[in-house]
This record gives structure tokens, sequence and C-alpha cells, in this order.
């Protein structure tokens, strides 16, 4: 038993989607490495696009109405801790993803 998950929610959580990305990438026909580390690559850049996107409203928020800033800055926040976690969780799916499924299919 885990203190940090005692019901194995999370752990299971993790491995729904896991499950998911690896079915994605599958059907994408992913099937190298070197894709998957594009992969990504390219979400690292889309998350940046993202951040650029929420700072920019932000500053439009801040000029425009200057009352709602605080809300804005909330929303902002709560955006950018779910976007770290999406990037985070993406990028160790399609790690465990080239260590399981594409390594294994080349060491045969």
């Amino acid at each position: 038993m885990k203190f940090n998950d005692p019901f194995g929610r999370m752990e299971k959580r993790h491995q729904t989607g896991y499950e998911s990305l690896r079915d994605s990438m599958q059907h994408g026909g992913i099937d190298t490495a070197e894709a998957a580390r594009d992969v990504i690559r390219k979400t690292k850049i889309r998350a940046l696009k993202l951040v650029v996107l929420c700072l920019l409203a932000i500053v439009l928020v801040a000029w425009l109405l200057p009352d709602a800033l605080l809300g804005t800055l909330c929303v902002a926040f709560l955006i950018g801790v779910w976007l770290v976690t999406w990037t985070i969780n993406g990028e160790r799916y399609i790690q465990r993803y080239i260590k399981e499924e594409l390594q294994k299919g080349s060491s045969n």
C-alpha cells in the first residue's frame, strides 16, 4: 500500500492515459524512437506557444480591463499548472512507449 496513492487511483489513471497514448501512437504510425522523440519536441513547442498566448491574453486584459486582472491571473495560473502537468505526463508516457514498445520490438 502506498501512502501517496493508497487505493491505486492515480496509478490506474496513469495506466489508462498511457494505454490511450500508446494506441494513438500506434494508429498514427509512430513506430521509431526518433519519431516518438519528435512528438515530444512538437508537444513542447505547442506548450510554449500556449504559454505565450496566455501571456498575451494577460497583457491584453490588464490593458483593457485592469479590474479583471486578478481573476485573469488565477485562470492563467490554473492553465499553467494544467499545461505543465499535461506536458510532463505526456513526455513520461512517450518515454515509456519508447522503452516498452519500440525498444522491445527492435530487440527481437
